[in-house]
């Protein structure tokens, strides 16, 4: 079999998620270098690191491969929005939210097969104020929860996301948001407010069902506040797909949008990455056909 000329930078996140990253890399390495022209790996520590070092990286390769979470996946797609790099993922993180989006084996031993057989498409992005997101971002209790994920827990996995949602639902303060489009306005009482690229979070939780990263508009989604006891039934199809059935939710496409929170600074995240700060002004709008990205043939 002759190699590919694609020249594939890996850019490895050693602590995101759960596994031992250094178990994986020389079976990597060596299966990759059967298939590709070169490969080089890079360790970063930060999404910062991460952006900076495929920047540098744009004239010496082709494929740049994020191996981690999804705020590794965020900065190495970021550093590549409309170029004419791919973006490659081995998932390693906890959430894995864009892989999972994409088909792409939530194994990273069977992801390798797609960098290898895979085929390279285009896909809408958005931004949120000055950040960048592929999949969702958003504001209220996914924020919140981003917020005290990032800045409380020790732990990695799904367990602290549920601990903090239930945390979070207690104790966030009631928000109205104001959204205005380009053809309408309207004021809602939100839980959360998620911005959709894609149909899910992470956590295999379907936000947006209709969602489409080929549409070139995003999804406002707005699940209002409810009674817990009295609507934990409906919690179930967030995970069923049917959360457009659900009575406290409602969803319009668009291309831009702003959002003002009524009632203070709220927090927010883009790809479950925390904002770093919470904001009472939000400018969103899509990004279409921004970014190639490989998955596996025939999806």
């Amino acid at each position: 079999m002759s190699r590919s000329p694609e020249r594939i930078l890996l850019i490895l996140n050693p602590s995101s998620g759960l596994i031992s990253k250094d178990i994986a890399v020389s079976l990597i390495l060596r299966k990759l270098r059967r298939h590709f022209a070169s490969v080089s790996l890079i360790n970063t520590t930060s999404p910062l690191q991460a952006n900076e070092v495929v920047r540098q990286g744009l004239k010496h390769f082709d494929v740049f491969v994020a191996f981690g979470g999804d705020g590794t996946v965020n900065s190495v797609a970021a550093a590549l929005l409309n170029g004419n790099k791919t973006l490659g993922i081995l998932p390693g993180g906890s959430g894995n939210g864009l892989a999972r989006n994409l088909n792409i084996p939530l194994s990273w031993l069977r992801a390798l097969d797609t960098l290898i057989t895979g085929q390279d498409v285009c896909i809408d992005a958005g931004r949120i104020n000055e950040f960048l997101f592929f999949n969702v971002a958003g504001m209220g209790l996914d924020g919140l929860i981003s917020k005290k994920f990032n800045l409380e827990s020790k732990a990695r996995g799904i367990l602290p996301y549920v601990y903090f949602a239930m945390r979070g639902y207690l104790e966030m303060p009631p928000y109205t948001v104001r959204v205005t489009t380009e053809s309408s306005e309207f004021e809602e009482d939100i839980m959360l407010l998620a911005l959709a690229n894609f149909r899910q979070y992470g956590a295999r939780a379907i936000i947006a069902p209709l969602a489409s990263p080929y549409d070139h508009v995003l999804d406002l989604c707005v699940l209002k506040k409810f009674k817990l006891l009295e609507s934990s039934l409906n919690v179930q199809r967030l995970f069923s797909g049917t959360i457009d059935h659900y009575p406290f939710y409602k969803t319009f496409t668009f291309e831009r949008v702003r959002i003002r929170s009524l009632n203070g600074p709220i927090p927010f995240h883009f790809d479950g990455e925390y904002g770093g700060r919470e904001l009472e002004e939000f400018e969103v709008h899509v990004l279409p056909a921004a970014i190639t990205v490989r998955v596996p043939a025939g999806k």
